[in-house]
C-alpha cells in the first residue's frame, strides 16, 4: 500500500481531497433552534432579531435528514445560535428524532456537536444531551473573571463567569464521553491579563483529555461595537497565540499535541454542509448573518430546499481551485 500511494501525483491528492469535500455520504447541518441570546457580548455581531424556530422547520430538518439517511454514513448536527440552550427543548426534538434514524440505519453514524456560552450547560443538561448524542461543545472565555465579565455578560449587565466556571467543574468531576473545547478569546487590551486563566486551565484541566484549547483574537465581524475593537495584524496575532500556547504547555511535547485545536477547511466551504437558520432560511456561514449572499435557500416542511440561482456556486469554489485561502474562508471575495 506504502508503495502504491508514493506514487500518487498532486491531481491524485487533489482529486481525494474533492471526494472528500463533496461527498454524499457526509452531511452536517448547524442548525439554529434560536437566534435569540441571553447574553449581550460586547464584540458580539448577531442583532437577535430572529426568535425560536417553529414547528414547520423543525419538520423540514426532519424530513430533510429523513430523504437523506438511506445514502448518508456520516450526519453531524451542529448547534449554534443565539444560544441553542434557551431553545433547549427544540435541540432535544430534533435530536431524539435522529436518534431514532439512527437506530433504523445501521450504517449511519451520527455526531452532535454545540457552540454554547454554558451558563445552562450544567450537569443534568450535559447528560441529557450526550443521551441523544450531543456530546462535544465550543465553550468560550474572555479572561479570568474580572475581564470575561467586562464583556460577557448576560442580557440584564450582570456578570457570567462564576456559573460558566462551575459548569466546566462539574464536567470535568464526571465521566461523562464529551469533548470540550475551551475557545480564549483576547484583545489587545486583555492579551496580558490572560495569565490567571492559563494558571487555571493548567491546574483544572490540562490532565483531562477530554478538553482542548483555541486561543483566538476578537475580530470586527459585524458587530454594533465594531470600531471600539482594537485589531492585531496577522503576525501579532500568530506571535500572541504561540506565546499563550507556551504559557499553557511549555515546551511543545508529545503529550501536548492534541491538546491545541488543528486548522481544517471552512464549513462554509463544503457543499454538504448547510446552515438552517430558525426561520427555515438555508445559508453556508455563521458569520455573514446578514449578508443577502449567504442566504442560498428556503427549507420547506417536506424536507426539499426551495434554491435561489447562483448562490450556492460561490460559497463553494474553493472545491474546484483548492486554493487554500478561499477554502479557508470563502467570504473574502465573494462575489
Amino acid at each position: 500500500m506504502t508503495a502504491v500511494i508514493s506514487q500518487f501525483t498532486k491531481t491524485d491528492y487533489d482529486n481525494l481531497r474533492r471526494v472528500g469535500l463533496i461527498s454524499n455520504r457526509y452531511l452536517q447541518l448547524i442548525v439554529m433552534p434560536t437566534e435569540k441570546c441571553n447574553f449581550r457580548c460586547t464584540y458580539c455581531y448577531e442583532d437577535f432579531a430572529v426568535g425560536r424556530m417553529k414547528q414547520e422547520t423543525i419538520r423540514g430538518i426532519q424530513s430533510l435528514i429523513d430523504r437523506r439517511c438511506t445514502d448518508l454514513e456520516h450526519l453531524q448536527i451542529s448547534w449554534f445560535g443565539g444560544e441553542p440552550l434557551t431553545a433547549k427543548d427544540i435541540v432535544f426534538e430534533i435530536s431524539e428524532y435522529v436518534m431514532a434514524l439512527v437506530r433504523k440505519y445501521p450504517q449511519l453514524r451520527y455526531e452532535g456537536d454545540m457552540t454554547t456560552n454554558a451558563y445552562f450547560l450544567d450537569y443534568n443538561t450535559t447528560v441529557a444531551l450526550a443521551d441523544v448524542g450531543v456530546r462535544s461543545y465550543q465553550i468560550s472565555l474572555d479572561g479570568p473573571r474580572e475581564v470575561h465579565n467586562k464583556s460577557r455578560i448576560r442580557a440584564d449587565g450582570s456578570g457570567t463567569y462564576d456559573k460558566i466556571w462551575d459548569n466546566l467543574l462539574a464536567i470535568r468531576d464526571s465521566s461523562l464521553p464529551v469533548s470540550i473545547l475551551l475557545r480564549i478569546h483576547f484583545t489587545v487590551d486583555t492579551l496580558k491579563l490572560l495569565d490567571p486563566l492559563i494558571e487555571d486551565i493548567r491546574r483544572e484541566f490540562i490532565h483531562d483529555s477530554r478538553f482542548s484549547v483555541l486561543f483566538k483574537a476578537i475580530e470586527r465581524l459585524g458587530g454594533s461595537n465594531d470600531e471600539s475593537i482594537k485589531i492585531l495584524s496577522e503576525a501579532e496575532k500568530e506571535e500572541a497565540i504561540q506565546s499563550l500556547k507556551f504559557k499553557l504547555i511549555g515546551e511543545d511535547t508529545p503529550s501536548s499535541q492534541g491538546l491545541f485545536s488543528q486548522p481544517h477547511i471552512c464549513y462554509a466551504s463544503r457543499p454538504n454542509s448547510l446552515v438552517i437558520r430558525s426561520n427555515g432560511d438555508v445559508a453556508k456561514c455563521t458569520v455573514a448573518l446578514y449578508d443577502e449572499r449567504n442566504k442560498i435557500a428556503s427549507l420547506q416542511p417536506d424536507g426539499m430546499l426551495k434554491l435561489i440561482p447562483g448562490r450556492l456556486t460561490p460559497w463553494i469554489r474553493g472545491v474546484e481551485t483548492l486554493d487554500p485561502e478561499t477554502l479557508a474562508c470563502p467570504l473574502v471575495n465573494l462575489t
